[in-house]
């Protein structure tokens, strides 16, 4: 096991065309990434599709080769190494199964294409004393019955290693089948089980459970997260969905255009984000935004609305003539009428029977909309007019122009 270490990594793709009498610059699809995963941690790295977690991903794995910068994976610098050098193991969002090879070879493709064997515990004089003759008379009686395939020391070790992979998979009797013959949660299992079988130091998961249906997704991502947690290996695990994110790292890289918005545990990320970006991002449905006048000095104001924070606001806010304010959903509560309460109209129901769902705008704000979560027993129909209230210590301030979280 071990460290993965980024610093200042960038990667810039040429430019596609050349204006004439231009020098192209290409395009920057990563800036300035800094980023340590600690020695057995689960990260995840997410943000909308674009943003370059991909790409990041494939150039810790040495499928993309580095603009600028430093990868380190525990105490070696890797950025010149070829992929099979490195002690990384991918799994990819399409598998990259090996259509004509059963399962156990599927899972046996990378012990037996590496040089020294890894994942294995074979005596180093057994595998140098494995003559050239054994090794293809080996790989020529393999399409054959057992009984009749010839094994060298190493292949007889790379059986029992990939034995134990699919025992612990729950993939034993799949063994003999083709790709074809499994269905998408164990063709997934099997992508796994061959990162599994070489025991690297570090996993690199690029959104394997994309292909995957809603519950099955929710049963494979508790899997992979108990995995990880007994082998303890490194795990780099890249998505666009924010509840796979927030239900599977220690912590979270949030990206976007390229860059890290803010590194914390999953908690951290909700209840303190960072700016605006993260704040949206993390959270379904998302963050509530409005901007409001600040009339002097704790008080905010929009029409007829007024709302007058606690003293100790009053430095936050100095001089600023508006504040952007964000509140979650559910920090929105059904409230008397009164000027310190949202007057809002509701414009979709989504009664989800543990809980129901509103989509609201507000009298003083009539561009804008907002998600409201409500408790199941709250009878709200479409064109209700309600009072929305909430309280100081559920509302995140923000700066209006860089959009970066304000703190007390």
């Amino acid at each position: 096991m071990a460290a993965v270490i980024l610093e200042k990594v960038y990667k810039r793709f040429p430019s596609l065309s050349k204006a004439e009498g231009k020098r192209p610059q290409g395009v920057a699809v990563l800036r300035s990434i800094d980023l340590t995963v600690e020695d057995g941690e689960f990260m995840v790295l997410v943000g909308p599709s674009g943003c370059g977690k991909s790409t990041l991903l494939r150039l810790i794995a040495g499928l993309e080769t580095v603009t600028a910068g430093t990868i380190s994976v525990g105490d070696r610098r890797v950025n010149d190494l070829p992929p099979k050098d490195r002690n990384i193991a991918m799994v990819f969002q399409s598998y990259a199964l090996y259509p004509h090879l059963t399962v156990f070879d599927n899972l046996a493709f990378g012990l037996r294409r590496s040089d020294h064997a890894p994942g294995l515990n074979l005596e180093k004089d057994n595998y140098e004393a494995t003559a050239p003759w054994q090794t293809a008379l080996s790989a020529l009686s393999r399409p054959l019955p057992a009984f009749l395939r010839y094994q060298t020391a190493a292949d007889r070790q790379i059986q029992q290693q990939v034995e134990r992979v699919a025992q612990r998979l729950q993939i034993s009797e799949l063994l003999d089948r083709l790709p074809r013959q499994l269905s998408g949660g164990q063709k997934q299992r099997v992508a796994l089980g061959r990162a599994i079988a070489r025991n690297p130091q570090a996993f690199l998961m690029d959104e394997p459970l994309s292909n995957l249906d809603a519950k099955l997704r929710t049963e494979t991502r508790t899997q992979i997260v108990e995995l990880q947690r007994n082998l303890g290996i490194t795990t780099i695990y890249v998505t666009h969905d924010q509840t796979e994110a927030m239900t599977m790292g220690d912590r979270i890289a949030v990206m976007n255009q390229g860059e890290i918005q803010q590194i914390a545990a999953p908690l951290e990320l909700y209840s303190a984000p960072a700016n605006r970006f993260v704040a949206e991002f993390i959270g379904s449905p998302p963050m509530n935004f409005l901007t409001f006048s600040v009339q002097a000095p704790t008080t905010l104001c929009a029409g007829e609305f007024r709302y007058t924070l606690p003293t100790e606001w009053a430095e936050l806010l100095g001089s600023s003539s508006e504040i952007l304010v964000g509140i979650r959903p559910e920090h929105l509560h059904l409230s008397p009428p009164a000027t310190k309460n949202l007057a809002v109209q509701v414009t979709v129901v989504e009664a989800l029977g543990h809980e129901t769902f509103l989509r609201v705008q507000p009298r003083e704000f009539p561009a804008v909309s907002l998600s409201v979560r409500v408790p199941a027993e709250e009878r709200v129909q479409l064109g209700d007019e309600l009072w929305l209230g909430f309280e100081p210590e559920q509302i995140h301030f923000f700066d209006p122009q860089t959009e970066t979280r304000l703190a007390v």
